[in-house]
């Protein structure tokens, strides 16, 4: 008996988990890389190992380094529409170094300590290369509703080492910071309420993860 019971708890934990919302998919890469024939850039961002978040916890600016040497990067430009909290996993090399800007991107600009890297900054992942293997890095920034989120993927060597290195990008878009998915009817009805508390405290000693990692090539 103590069985069956155990195993209907089951099932409606593996229900309440599948009701929970993860957001949609505003862009995902796969098998990509920085190529010879992309724009350059003198100089790229500080590594300072800071992720951005949602709270703004990389804030301020990481600065720029090596304003002398030549880099490639790859812009990768989408609408945010309604979902302005935005999720970005980078599945990559140490060699490869991503961050996120509003609108648009403009390194090399004349004037002022940052060269132009500051304008529009949103975050960037704070370091580059997966903390493990099939672990991707990830930050999130706030970009305002229907604006365009722009992604710069660059390589962080000189003689252009991490041209040709190949990445997977997922980007992630949520209505709030409680992960809110745009489909989401706002307030769930009853039964289905209950149904996902039940499941939550099935697996209360279990982490829940509101993160995805980006499709290996």
């Amino acid at each position: 008996m103590k069985k069956h019971i155990y195993s209907a708890f089951c099932a409606l934990a593996v229900i309440g988990l599948g009701s929970q919302a993860w957001g949609i998919d505003i862009l995902n890469i796969n098998a990509a890389s920085v190529a010879l024939g992309d724009p350059t850039q003198l100089g790229r961002l500080s590594r300072n190992g800071i992720p951005q978040d949602w709270s703004g916890s990389e804030t301020p600016f990481p600065g720029v380094l090596n304003t002398a040497t030549t880099y490639h990067y790859h812009a990768y430009s989408v609408n945010v529409g309604i979902t302005p909290f935005v999720q970005i996993s980078l599945d990559a090399g140490v060699n490869v170094f991503i961050s996120a800007y509003d609108t648009t991107y403009s390194p090399n600009s004349a004037g002022g300590p940052n060269f132009g890297f500051d304008t529009n900054w949103l975050g960037d992942a704070g370091s580059s290369g997966n903390a493990f293997p099939g672990d991707p890095l990830f930050f999130q920034v706030v970009v305002p509703q229907n604006h365009n989120l722009l992604l710069i993927v660059n390589n962080t060597g000189a003689a252009n080492v991490g041209v040709g290195d190949q990445y997977n990008l997922l980007v992630e878009g949520f209505i709030d910071t409680a992960f809110t998915d745009p489909s989401s009817s706002g307030v769930p009805e009853p039964a289905t309420l209950g149904i996902t508390g039940v499941g939550l405290a099935a697996l209360a000693i279990r982490p829940i993860y509101r993160r995805r990692k980006a499709k290996r090539a």
